[in-house]
């Protein structure tokens, strides 16, 4: 009786999990850092390193070579989690160059990914850049893995000292998946606007897209209570989730923390800490 009752519950968590790694494949993806998802998973006029994934255009703007690493637990399965490790390497006239990797998921689904981003200033105020990623999924119990390639663009445009523009296109290739339902990797389209009202206080807010998906709107609002000390709020449509977050500044360091709230599923807490070379 008791091997079956382990039986059972193997197979019920192995269903749990697999429903939800197709879950978060399907829906719109978030935005990666700490930061972004304090922010209710905003991150398209962002110019630190996690850009290179979150809009590659805004990534053109980073002002400073960084290095990041950022943990995400969703809804507090350990099997489900991310992790991330981001180089942003910047050069005065040459443009910014960013690696990334990053791995989510366990033995019985695991996928990871590999990327590449460039992006430049391309006039005044005006920014673009382009992401390559290399995906691998491996799903167990001898069901096989994938290999395949994406591509992203983006741009940021900083109409004043105030308020900047963003706009991301995800896997603009429409890489295919399978054969069977011609099933393929999601596509999105984000577009986003922050608006800062004092050196302390910005918002932003973005809209986003996937070709099979209902539109996510999303907002986030930051607030620097002191030099050393931040605080985030933010919420999505869809879908529906609040999220909330700090973070700590230490010279050189950052250190960020932040966690969405779903209703049904329960708290994805993110930890990420970045450093300025």
């Amino acid at each position: 009786m008791n091997i079956l009752i382990f039986i059972a519950m193997r197979t019920l968590q192995l269903i749990f999990c697999m429903s939800l790694s197709v879950l978060t494949q399907a829906q719109i993806l978030p935005q990666i850092g700490a930061r972004s998802i304090g922010l209710g998973s905003t991150g398209l006029t962002q110019n630190d390193v996690y850009a290179m994934q979150n809009n590659p255009g805004a990534f053109g703007a980073m002002d400073k070579s960084q290095v990041a690493i950022n943990y995400q637990n969703r809804f507090l399965i350990s099997e489900l989690s991310n992790q991330t490790l981001a180089f942003g390497y910047h050069t005065k006239s040459k443009g910014n160059f960013g690696l990334s990797v990053q791995h989510y998921g366990f033995n019985l689904y695991r996928e990871m990914q590999t990327g590449f981003t460039y992006a430049t200033q391309l006039a005044r105020r005006f920014y673009g850049g382009i992401a390559v990623n290399w995906h691998h999924i491996a799903i167990g119990e001898n069901y096989g893995n994938k290999n395949f390639a994406t591509a992203s663009l983006g741009i940021l445009y900083y109409f004043n000292d105030n308020i900047s523009f963003g706009f991301n296109a995800k896997n603009v290739a429409r890489a295919r998946l399978a054969d069977y339902q011609d099933e393929r990797y999601p596509t999105t389209f984000g577009l986003g606007i922050s608006y800062s009202f004092t050196k302390d206080l910005y918002w932003n807010f973005e809209a986003e897209k996937s070709i099979i998906h209902p539109l996510n709107l999303k907002s986030g609002i930051e607030y620097q209570l002191h030099e050393m000390f931040i605080v985030r709020i933010g919420a999505n449509s869809y879908p529906f989730q609040s999220s909330f977050g700090f973070g700590v500044k230490l010279k050189r360091f950052q250190f960020d923390m932040a966690s969405l709230w779903n209703a049904t599923l329960g708290l994805s807490p993110s930890m990420g800490l970045k450093f300025d070379l």
